[in-house]
């Protein structure tokens, strides 16, 4: 027996005949080109430079997915006080010494780039909460165990909320939740938690709690669905003109590098948070289908890890990936088409940003060993 193979090594040798699951890996990499194209879509019309950086930021990406894919699960496992020590120290220094924008503190500025710790925490608490249900198998149906686990994540989200980042927020909560069914945790338990969370929620609107720009952002979603009334000069401006890119774009699109709303350079944070818009400009409807169903195929090989672990640290960790990934791709697309409230959530693999890419590279080389 090798040493890779043996108990007492840190990294995981794949067994023969098994090897990479190359339908998770080839459709991530597939929405990856497609967000390439989109970037390069961009850069040509406003002369910027997202899709190089974004390449650079791939590159260092499959460094990162070699780290979580070889690393054993029990490792990280065992290491769970130190993951979660570093991801409350992480999110302290980015309250402390982050570099703002606007009303936010998210980045910590590392010269070259910016490193966002709240996409990092998000694989750390699926990890470290997959580890805390793990660790108490026989305990599972207990509210204790429940509230433990509600603990354990409330430091974490306080302090993403305290940045403030809504989006990150909702997300990590999405996360809990989800590790916790997944877990069989009773379900008998969930009513009065979300009833809480709802709670938190309507007081930090009500009470002046919720950050101003939060507040205007839901004041709008609620003048739009109960006034009919839409802000298309202020709050509703980003949501209104990617609208209008995805009619100009119509059944078939005006084609690769010739959406004049792309290349207006109207709608804010376009590389971002509405990099879909340049889909439904130049692709149209037909090509932002092909690019929804790109995403079902990879959600399907996502879920099939869930599924198909055999251990209960691998199917917790898999679910609370799995929760992460499709929040950020539900969400961004309703931010998008203009059905939620826009709260600064990228759509995995497509969006310009290194911290976010290396997060989901991450999830994929977690998930690729989740057997």
């Amino acid at each position: 027996m090798s040493m890779a193979s043996s108990q007492n090594s840190l990294t995981i040798e794949k067994n023969q005949g098994k090897g990479h699951d190359w339908g998770l890996i080839l459709s991530a990499a597939a929405i990856l080109i497609v967000g390439l194209f989109s970037l390069t879509s961009i850069d040509v019309d406003r002369h910027t430079n997202y899709a190089s950086r974004q390449m650079i930021f791939a590159a260092i990406g499959v460094g990162v997915f070699y780290f979580f894919n070889k690393v054993k699960l029990e490792v990280f496992r065992t290491a769970t006080p130190a993951l979660y020590i570093i991801n409350i120290l992480l999110l302290i220094s980015t309250i402390l010494f982050g570099k703002s924008r606007g009303e936010t503190s998210r980045w910590i500025d590392l010269g070259p780039f910016q490193f966002q710790p709240s996409e990092i925490s998000k694989l750390l608490l699926a990890i470290t909460l997959a580890a805390y249900f793990a660790n108490r198998e026989e305990k599972l149906s207990e509210l204790s165990t429940f509230m433990g686990a509600l603990l354990h994540a409330a430091p974490i989200i306080a302090l993403i909320l305290l940045q403030p980042h809504l989006g990150a927020t909702m997300a990590l909560v999405f996360v809990v939740l989800t590790v916790a069914i997944t877990a069989g945790t009773p379900w008998k338990f969930f009513p009065i938690t979300i009833v809480a969370i709802a709670a938190l929620a309507i007081g930090s609107y009500t009470t002046g709690i919720m950050p101003p720009y939060m507040r205007a952002r839901v004041d709008a979603k609620i003048q739009q669905y109960v006034h009919k009334k839409k802000d298309n000069k202020n709050e509703d401006f980003q949501q209104y003109q990617s609208t209008l890119a995805f009619g100009s774009g119509g059944a078939t699109g005006s084609g690769f590098f010739r959406g004049e709303q792309k290349a207006s350079g109207i709608i804010p944070e376009q590389p971002t948070d509405m990099i879909f818009s340049v889909i439904g400009e130049e692709g149209g409807f037909f090509g932002s289908t092909l690019v929804v169903g790109l995403f079902s195929v990879f959600f399907f090989f996502v879920w099939r890890r869930v599924y198909m672990a055999q251990t209960t640290m691998g199917r917790l960790t898999a679910a609370g990936i799995f929760a992460v990934l499709a929040f950020h791709t539900i969400v961004n697309l309703a931010m998008v088409l203009g059905f939620g409230p826009v709260v600064g959530l990228w759509l995995p693999f497509m969006s310009h940003g290194g911290t976010a890419l290396w997060m989901c590279f991450g999830a994929v080389g977690l998930l690729d060993q989740c057997e």
